[in-house]
């Protein structure tokens, strides 16, 4: 374990700028969990048992809107931390190279652990990484833990606790557990919650996807290619949850019910951790943001995993939690995206932010829940099945309507208003031309914000354009 000694970090207190002369730095808890559905939580879903998240939304300001910027997990994280779209920092797919070339080597982009560091916080991530080990990409401390359950990471977020509030210095504290991800293996008391659960499929439910390309990240012209259809995931895992489609009903829900069953093994882990916050005497000047990386989708669409623009993958729960909050028990649909938790932190902290950031500061709905700080957001998965900038799909999302853009240069249009489960693509449509070509206006103006490096579809069959890949973990 590497952290600062106590003198050091009292040292850098006195360096930290605070929002007034007369109130301390916020702390800050950031919880990041793993492949959690948007529908995987106790208030947006009452057959998921989770009181103790249930109630820090409740107390705090939950957002009904959140979407990430890449629907997958090594890119998700790091656009979190650098503030920026997987394709301009470079990590794409299920590789971490442009992280480790781009940021821990080149230092090109400076990450949000960095940013507090200089500003006199002590930072910490304890968990999955996916990127490689923490204290190489800006966190004074941490380590990357492969317990499955998390007991592990929830053990140093308490060591880590006991230390700050000796010190006394602010800090960032990073929590990435690994569930709700495969292999569902937690404690049997977690699964026997929903032993009885009455499981209701959604209306999107297949056993099988459509074979086109916004059902999966293939080449054009390719067949079906599934990130979980190819082999056995994790052997021995609940039924349906080892390998693709097709997964009947009965084998859905079973899957369904061990996932919730992580869901909940989690709640109590947080449950001990906001306990441990209020013993410690650091819970009344902590600010503490709950999202996950990705969603998921637990059959809908006939999928079982996250990377499509489909909202199952792209939309998270996400709330913001303290005693510092102007507002409290509040809840917001305003757009909002995984890009602006960064951002947010530095404007809670009175830190000056980079100018790379690509998302903006929430802190205007915390005092005001119904105003808006976007008018659009975007997500994009790229890179998938090999790696590879260029390919792969985007999407922009607004109030009400969605539009997709694929490597195929295939085009889809929803009206979530009228079509939440996205069934019934209406790009053709006559009625929604200005709409779609509003919305295509988007996209465009946000490629070249981004330096939009989509190949033509004839270039994503050429084996020269791949990239051998550096696993994330």
């Amino acid at each position: 374990m590497k952290y600062l000694p106590l003198a050091v970090s009292l040292a850098l207190c006195a360096l930290v700028n605070p929002l007034t002369a007369a109130t301390k730095p916020p702390n800050f808890v950031v919880i990041l969990s793993d492949d959690q559905a948007y529908r995987a939580i106790g208030c947006n879903n009452p057959a998921v048992k989770t009181p103790n998240m249930d109630q820090l939304a409740a107390e705090g300001i939950r957002f009904d809107r959140a979407f990430v910027a890449s629907p997958i997990c090594a890119a998700s994280r790091a656009s979190i931390y650098t503030g920026m779209f997987p394709q301009q920092h470079g990590t794409v797919g299920l590789s971490r190279n442009g992280f480790i070339k781009n940021v821990v080597e080149e230092k090109r982009f400076i990450t949000l652990p960095a940013v507090l560091e200089k500003a006199g916080y002590h930072t910490a991530l304890y968990g999955k990484s996916h990127l490689g080990e923490p204290t190489t990409f800006g966190f004074t401390e941490g380590r990357e833990i492969k317990d499955l359950n998390d007991d592990e990471t929830f053990a140093e977020a308490g060591n880590f606790l006991q230390r700050a509030a000796k010190s006394g210095c602010p800090f960032l504290l990073w929590l990435t557990p690994r569930n709700p991800h495969l292999p569902f293996t937690a404690p049997q008391r977690f699964k026997d919650i929903y032993k009885d659960a009455d499981i209701q499929l959604d209306p999107n439910w297949l056993e099988s996807p459509p074979m086109q390309s916004f059902f999966n990240q293939g080449r054009a012209g390719d067949g079906i290619s599934f990130r979980d259809s190819k082999h056995l995931v994790f052997p021995g895992a609940p039924a349906g949850a080892t390998g693709g489609p097709p997964r009947t009903e009965t084998q859905m829900r079973e899957v369904i019910k061990a996932y919730y069953g992580d869901v909940s093994c989690l709640d109590e882990q947080i449950g001990h951790l906001i306990e441990q916050l209020k013993s410690d005497g650091l819970y009344e000047n902590t600010i503490i943001i709950y999202f996950s990386d990705n969603g998921y989708f637990l059959g809908n669409h006939g999928l079982g995993n996250k990377i499509t623009m489909h909202e199952e993958s792209v939309r998270v729960p996400m709330f913001i939690h303290s005693p510092l909050l102007p507002v409290k028990q509040a809840r917001s649909d305003a757009l909002v995206s995984s890009l602006d938790v960064y951002p947010t932190i530095l404007d809670l902290a009175g830190v000056t932010p980079p100018p790379q950031l690509m998302g903006k500061s929430l802190r205007p709905l915390l005092a005001a829940p119904t105003a808006r700080v976007h008018d659009y957001v975007v997500s994009e998965c790229v890179g998938l099945p090999e790696n590879r900038l260029g390919v792969g799909h985007r999407m922009v999302r607004t109030d009400r309507y969605k539009y997709i853009l694929s490597s195929s240069d295939e085009e889809a249009f929803f009206d979530l208003r009228k079509d939440p489960y996205e069934l019934k693509n209406r790009v053709d449509d006559p009625e929604l031309k200005s709409e779609i070509e509003r919305h295509r206006t988007m996209l465009h103006d946000w490629m070249s914000r981004v330096g939009e490096k989509r190949l033509k579809v004839a270039e994503t069959n050429e084996p020269a354009a791949q990239e051998k890949a550096i696993p994330s973990e």
